[in-house]
């Protein structure tokens, strides 16, 4: 309910100290004492049986309470039928309302203009000539509680039942409690005999999910918004019988139902089924329903598309390969003349045929190159680059062009260089809307009401037929639960034909109508922009993976997610999504890095310094290199470090130094950069203490053990066999009978066996004795003794 437009009006206290009021209530009172008997309970009806003028004061009172006023049969009454007005009466405030009345009155004037029905639901002013219509007693009301009060008018006591043409009149009802008094204003459409133009009324419709920031709808969403009285549910069920109106189809829900292939739900396959079977033009929405004028004003050359959903794709969803639907045919090939064309080889594959982008998106639709902003969100500048993106036809609400300030209903085609601009009515379109998501009888015929008040009033005007258009709500729900009731209603009316948004583009401009520009508020230009800088750096950030469409893709889908237009609703919490969004960025970028290390001491000339690099990418092994840069001339860096580093793990890269002259500390500058030279992470830094000439006083000190260690032995080898040598010759007989047993014992020395630590060797046999007589044996030699 906009301020301009309001049937709820809250009354001021309204004291009746003062002659003029009590004159006025008093012949209030008398007046509804002639016209009904025994006041009635809340949902009884009085007879006015003799209508009486009275004045109804302003609306200065302050009772606390709130009321509307309506009437039955969508706010139309036809000759022969009674008059059945509702007037609903809550109290918000503490304290329960135990005694009141209520009275129903109309202005007997009709209404002249659109302007002036505007005028008097949103006026207080005190109304003179009023016509009492009946009066009903108020229940008690509880703190915190509504009711609703029914007077009803017998069709032979209408005041206006007998006039021959027809009227829209003002009603109103006022809710007397104790000294206070509450106003209400509505209207009614007297329906006579017709004899005016039939406005031709085209909808456009959108099909639209919930507001979300996921990129794609999950398989449980889909479920339940495609289950029996799912919100999908209700938009196809909605539209039967009504083929005139035109669908915006958000790709987002056939791509999101495509991509799970056979683990999509059934009710969301049938559903899709349903969806390519309806006879209505449809035309496709930006993906997600992505706010179109928004990205451009935020400084995109063209509203954005998805780039990838692999990501999102599980090979084993697709085998068998699942049902198409809804996609374009291919044109049939003619063969040629030569005879038939031979039939391709299929190319053999490994696994299952995955659905590619264009594949999952594709649609029939049957209108091309249309752009539907958001309501008073384009400015004519946006159009140049719409068009150059394709997108040639814009629709435009109401409240973004001059119409409220013609003197007449303007057609629905707007003047425009370049392009096609077509504008919905917009008081038509807020009242259909409100129509649609009507929470409950009442509430719906006050919406109607409305509607056919404006219906009414536009044929009122004369002239040639108008070609109007009514855009539904892009909000969520988008259909409510009264939208095959509504569509009903409106194209039932004695003041509407239905048509499409193609005959109403068609129509000739009506002269005057022009677009006036409503760009969007920089508070959310700032955040688009954002936005597409945390894109931007995500994009970079994914050239450290195997495959970088696994990132970009997903982050473009829930980019254009949250660009929808359903989030420009004040009751969405737009702002939070955004900052989940950017709190998601930071911890991507920041999710690969290099670990804390604590200083490190180098007593080499050169070698390789260690560290800890993190991957706490889910699901995505990442490819980096780390480079140092030292901060003085002690350390020179031999290369780059590259490392592939698997999925939520850690990995040590070693970075090869060489160290130069001098000791003392060196700063080395880390930093992460994936395979194309893009910065990753924060840089950091570490202290490493060189020490190069330690290692060449090790060496020398070593050398100078080891030669120290080998001349010991070497001494010692020579000062033992001296020593055995000399023990030998001692113990050894003064003259050896034979020449070559004494050659023999000479060759055998003591210290060699002992080097090499084997057993002396055996002693030589002796030589056979000659033929002969048999010489007496030697005595026995003394035997060696120990050899050391």
């Amino acid at each position: 309910m906009s301020a301009a437009d309001p049937t709820l009006l809250r009354g001021a206290r309204h004291r009746r100290a003062t002659g003029r009021v009590a004159i006025v209530i008093a012949a209030f009172a008398g007046a509804i004492a002639l016209l009904a008997g025994t006041p009635a309970a809340a949902t009884a009806a009085t007879t006015a049986k003799e209508p009486a003028a009275l004045t109804v004061a302003a609306a200065d009172s302050d009772s606390g309470l709130t009321a509307s006023v309506t009437t039955d049969n969508a706010g139309v009454l036809a000759t022969g039928q009674d008059l059945t007005v509702s007037v609903t009466v809550s109290n918000p405030t503490d304290s329960p309302v135990t005694t009141g009345s209520v009275s129903v009155w109309f202005d007997p004037r009709p209404m002249t203009s659109r302007g002036a029905l505007t005028d008097w639901l949103g006026s207080a002013d005190p109304v003179a000539g009023a016509t009492a219509l009946g009066e009903a007693t108020l229940p008690l009301l509880e703190s915190g509680t509504s009711t609703v009060v029914r007077v009803t008018v017998p069709a032979a006591a209408v005041p206006f039942g007998t006039r021959p043409d027809s009227a829209v009149f003002g009603i109103g009802a006022t809710v007397t409690t104790g000294d206070d008094h509450t106003d209400a204003r509505g209207s009614v459409v007297w329906s006579a005999a017709e004899t005016g133009t039939r406005s031709s009324v085209g909808v456009v419709m959108p099909i639209v999910s919930p507001s979300t920031s996921d990129g794609l709808i999950s398989a449980a969403d889909l479920a339940t918004y495609t289950a029996p009285n799912g919100v999908l549910t209700r938009d196809l069920d909605g539209l039967e019988g009504h083929s005139a109106v035109t669908l915006g189809i958000d790709p987002m829900i056939i791509a999101s139902i495509r991509a799970l292939g056979n683990a999509a739900p059934p009710t969301a396959v049938d559903w899709l089924s349903r969806l390519a079977i309806l006879p209505n033009e449809t035309f496709s929405l930006g993906y997600a329903d992505a706010d179109p004028t928004g990205q451009i004003q935020a400084g995109t050359t063209a509203p954005l598309a998805p780039t990838s959903f692999v990501y999102a794709i599980d090979p084993k969803n697709f085998s068998p390969t699942p049902t198409s639907i809804g996609e374009p045919v291919a044109p049939a090939t003619t063969a040629t003349s030569g005879g038939t064309a031979p039939t391709p080889t299929p190319t053999p594959t490994s696994g299952p045929t995955l659905p590619t982008l264009a594949g999952l998106t594709a649609w029939d639709f049957s209108l091309e190159g249309i752009a539907w902003p958001g309501d008073k969100t384009a400015r004519a500048a946006d159009l140049a680059p719409l068009a150059a993106a394709g997108l040639s036809t814009v629709i435009v609400s109401g409240d973004n062009t001059n119409a409220a300030d013609l003197d007449s209903t303007p057609n629905a085609a707007v003047t425009s260089a370049g392009s096609s601009v077509v504008a919905s009515d917009q008081r038509l379109s807020d009242a259909l809307r409100s129509a649609i998501s009507a929470p409950s009888d009442v509430a719906w015929n006050t919406a109607m009401g409305k509607l056919n008040a404006q219906l009414q009033l536009i044929t009122a005007e004369g002239g040639d037929t108008r070609h109007l258009l009514i855009g539904l709500d892009r909000s969520w729900p988008s259909s409510g639960t009264q939208l095959k009731r509504t569509l009903d209603a409106l194209f039932s009316s004695p003041w509407a034909t239905p048509s499409t948004l193609v005959s109403v583009k068609s129509a000739s401009p009506t002269s005057g109508l022009t677009l006036t520009d409503a760009p969007e508020s920089q508070t959310r230009i700032d955040s688009i922009r954002a936005l597409l800088a945390d894109e931007t750096s995500l994009g970079a950030f994914s050239s450290v993976l195997d495959a970088p469409e696994t990132l970009t893709g997903r982050v473009r889908a829930q980019l254009l997610t949250l660009l929808a237009v359903s989030w420009q609703n004040p009751r969405t919490d737009w702002s939070a999504a955004v900052a989940e969004s950017q709190k998601s960025t930071v911890k991507t970028l920041h999710s690969i890095r290099i670990l804390p290390t604590e200083n490190i001491n180098l007593v080499s000339a050169q070698g390789s310094i260690p560290f800890t690099v993190s991957n706490e990418l889910t699901g995505e092994a990442a490819t980096i290199a780390l480079t140092a840069a030292p901060s003085n001339s002690r350390l020179e860096i031999d290369d780059t470090a590259t490392k592939r580093i698997p999925q939520d793990s850690r990995a040590t890269v070693l970075v090869p130094v060489k160290a130069k002259v001098g000791n003392g500390q060196v700063v080395l500058s880390l930093r992460l950069y994936s395979p194309t030279g893009v910065p990753i992470g924060d840089p950091t830094s570490v202290t490493v203490d060189v020490h190069a000439d330690w290692e060449g006083i090790g060496a020398l000190i070593l050398g100078v053990l080891l030669v120290l260690l080998f001349g010991f032995g070497i001494v010692r080898n020579i000062l033992r066999r001296r020593r055995e040598r000399q023990e030998g010759d001692g113990e050894a007989p003064a003259e050896t009978a034979d020449e070559g047993a004494v050659a023999d014992a000479s060759t055998t020395e003591p210290a060699e066996t002992a080097d090499t630590g084997a057993a002396p060797p055996a002693d030589p046999p002796a030589p056979a004795a000659p033929a002969g007589p048999t010489a007496p044996p030697d005595p026995p030699a003394p035997e060696d003794g120990p050899r050391g």
